[in-house]
């Protein structure tokens, strides 16, 4: 999705983020509505006051689109992926804090690997600029927001929607929020789009497609894990997401930024180790003086 959206708006200069996620949320929209339909996926009809509960998770999931696509017109793919290993940092914390999930040593020294690999990546590189470290920055803050709260949220209200319920609802509430801006950019999207080459429109609908499905995943895989393991699966597709960005847009960094890189994608994969062994341990069995 990173690297589609990296395309489209930067490579083929369809750069209209607002009308861009106003479709890719109402494909998202028609594709349960139709599946629903068909019988394929079932979910309540609308109720106001699921939708009341829902309302702080939308505005979470359109800024965290928005400053995505906006953070990646001003900034390579690799510098965004290793600054938003922070998230996972935020994540984790607030996993301990909210949901009691233990955060072990060897989780606080892949942190510390993720921050400072993060500083040396920025610090000297080229295609880093104060726009982008804004809305990177803002990104990180909204992904966060946007794990935990879903976490609670869904857990709350799941047996009001059910599986599917997430991405009516999800998408739905977001469109009146991206309505006006479409409307008024959508003419010098469709210009736009007559300008650019086949492979743009391509990218442009598959973004499109894979925006629908992740909406789907998403929400599957929050109902059934933690925070922490859903920021995991993050830290482990930021590796070769960071090594195809480079090649792909041809953004090398510096040295500094390459060793930070690679320090800060190796935090992630530490802490995904870390959190992965912590998962797999198991309650001490019973003593002998212990009945059974």
């Amino acid at each position: 999705m990173i690297l589609l959206n990296k395309l489209v708006v930067d490579t083929y200069g369809v750069n209209f983020p607002l009308a861009l996620i106003f479709y890719q949320n109402l494909a998202a929209l028609l594709l349960v509505s139709v599946l629903k339909s068909l019988g394929v996926v079932h979910y309540p009809s609308f109720d106001i006051a699921v939708a009341k509960k829902w309302l702080p998770l939308t505005v979470f999931f359109v800024v965290m689109l928005v400053s995505s696509i906006k953070s990646l017109h001003t900034m390579s793919v690799a510098i965004q992926t290793i600054i938003k290993n922070l998230a996972v940092v935020l994540t984790a914390l607030g996993d301990k804090y909210f949901f009691q999930k233990p955060v072990t040593p060897i989780m606080f020294v892949a942190f510390g690997l993720m921050i400072a690999g993060s500083y040396m990546g920025t610090i000297q590189d080229k295609w880093v600029t104060p726009a982008g470290l804004f809305w990177t920055i803002l990104n990180v803050l909204t992904t966060v927001g946007y794990v935990l709260y879903m976490k609670l949220l869904v857990h709350q209200v799941s047996q009001e929607i059910g599986r599917y319920g997430p991405v009516f609802y999800n998408n739905l509430l977001s469109l009146p929020f991206l309505v006006i801006p479409a409307c008024m950019t959508t003419p010098d999207l469709i210009l736009r789009l007559q300008h650019t080459p086949y492979a743009g429109d391509f990218c442009l609908v598959a973004m499109l497609l894979i925006g629908a499905v992740m909406t789907f995943a998403s929400f599957w895989c929050m109902k059934l894990t933690s925070p922490t393991a859903y920021s995991v699966m993050g830290s482990l597709n930021k590796v070769p997401l960071a090594l195809i960005g480079i090649v792909l847009f041809g953004t090398y960094p510096t040295v500094l930024g390459l060793v930070g890189i690679s320090v800060s994608l190796t935090g992630g994969v530490i802490y995904a180790y870390a959190t992965s062994t912590a998962g797999q341990k198991k309650p001490a069995p019973p003593s002998p003086t212990t009945k059974v």
